[in-house]
């Protein structure tokens, strides 16, 4: 059993089930999936606002579908989905609610965590972001020297690194193109030094983001970063102040605005679009029958070695009447 007192996956029936359907399909190949049914391709998609998720190139079939979703019926996944859209402490392993949602909703919603609702305070957080994004990008927030910002490294590790990495390599286009933007997470000196060996230390804002502000790595990078920068303008501590920001979720040392670095790449505009478009999924998710509910599709191929070795899904975005779309893969082995 886990902590909360649920049965563990692979010691319920339905698991059982799946790893008999797994030995079952044997050696199946993909082009004999394709050419049993004709209809695959267009039959193995989905929809979600304008994302096209094509599954089709999974080695899955119809009976392996159906089978995950009653693995996902029987270890209660909308159960804790409804619960984690409530507000509801679901992380049993740090008892915390799970607040994803919470980041991306509305500011008229209510997500109440032991009473309060915590979307003013969310959106309060955006707010201050997007006041301190505009003063990057404009160039009324200067360097030391009075020189403007022009080169942005975020430093930080697990998900306060690939996170904002992530999003910023898929929303390049999006990003104002005077402005560097680089991400640090490898302790080894050479990662930092890679960043910054080019850059303008008068022109360089560091954005140290870590969860606990405790990460050694993080800590470690955050402390070269500080000498490299003192080192280069011949200055004194009080240089820092001015190009130097820290995130953080521990509220005792600061504020959670993970994604400032994004913001200032792209701007609080399009930052805000981007979490519309979570919010699409977000409402999704919440209300989409499992047959038809991508964030559960998507979750259920993940645990793809109760059945075979999959391909990439394809995820497409659905091309405007007068535009052209854009093509991503995600997944893998």
């Amino acid at each position: 059993m886990n902590a909360d007192g649920r049965k563990r996956l692979n010691r319920t029936p339905e698991w059982t089930a799946l790893a008999k359907h797994r030995d079952d399909l044997g050696e199946v190949r993909l082009r004999e999936l394709f050419a049993a049914d004709p209809g695959r391709g267009s039959g193995h998609t989905l929809r979600v606002g304008d994302l096209y998720v094509d599954h089709s190139k999974h080695l899955v079939t119809d009976e392996t579908l159906r089978l995950l979703r009653e693995l996902a019926a029987a270890t209660d996944v909308f159960g804790l989905r409804d619960a984690m859209f409530r507000g509801e402490k679901i992380n049993t392993t740090e008892n915390r609610a799970v607040l994803h949602t919470a980041l991306r909703a509305p500011r008229d919603a209510v997500v109440e965590v032991d009473g309060e609702n915590v979307v003013p305070a969310v959106h309060a957080v955006l707010d201050k972001m997007a006041g301190f994004a505009e003063r990057v990008r404009s160039g009324a927030w200067t360097g030391h020297t009075g020189k403007r910002i022009k080169n942005v490294v975020n430093i930080g590790i697990g998900g306060s690194d690939l996170g904002p990495a992530m999003a910023y390599e898929v929303l390049r286009a999006y990003t104002d193109r005077d402005l560097t933007v680089r991400f640090v997470s490898n302790v080894d000196g050479a990662d930092l030094h890679e960043a910054t060996r080019d850059l303008d230390a008068a022109e360089t804002l560091f954005v140290i983001a870590s969860k606990t502000f405790t990460t050694i790595e993080t800590i470690t990078n955050a402390t070269s970063a500080r000498a490299w920068l003192l080192t280069e303008l011949k200055a004194g501590q009080d240089a820092v102040a001015r190009h130097f920001v820290a995130l953080s979720t521990n509220s005792e040392k600061d504020d959670s605005a993970i994604g400032l670095s994004l913001m200032i790449a792209i701007g609080p505009d399009r930052f805000r679009e981007m979490l519309d478009g979570f919010r699409i999924v977000d409402e999704h998710f919440r209300t989409a029958p499992a047959e038809a509910n991508v964030p559960l599709l998507l979750g259920l191929l993940g645990a793809r070695r109760a059945a075979v070795q999959p391909l990439p899904v394809e995820v497409h975005r659905v091309p405007a009447a007068a535009g052209h779309g854009v093509q991503r893969q995600v997944g893998g082995p």
